[in-house]
């Protein structure tokens, strides 16, 4: 499904930018295009899997440090 969705982003950036040199092709770029290329860029970023570090919630302890060795 990523691939769909990149593949629709990309095709719908390049019909955004190109559309408007066709006479009356600006409508068609910013009411479809554009708004499809925002709607397949948000699928194909939440189709991304979360990477980030996953932090460990230690106890809080503002004299730990002088009590344990």
């Amino acid at each position: 499904m990523r691939t769909v969705s990149a593949a629709v982003a990309v095709l719908a950036l390049f019909l955004s930018i190109t559309f408007p040199l066709v006479l009356g092709g600006v409508i068609f770029a910013l009411l479809l295009f554009f708004p499809l290329f925002l709607l397949a860029l948000a699928g194909l970023v939440n189709t991304v899997e979360d990477r980030s570090v996953r932090q460990h919630n230690p106890t809080m302890d503002p004299r730990g440090w002088r009590e344990h060795p």
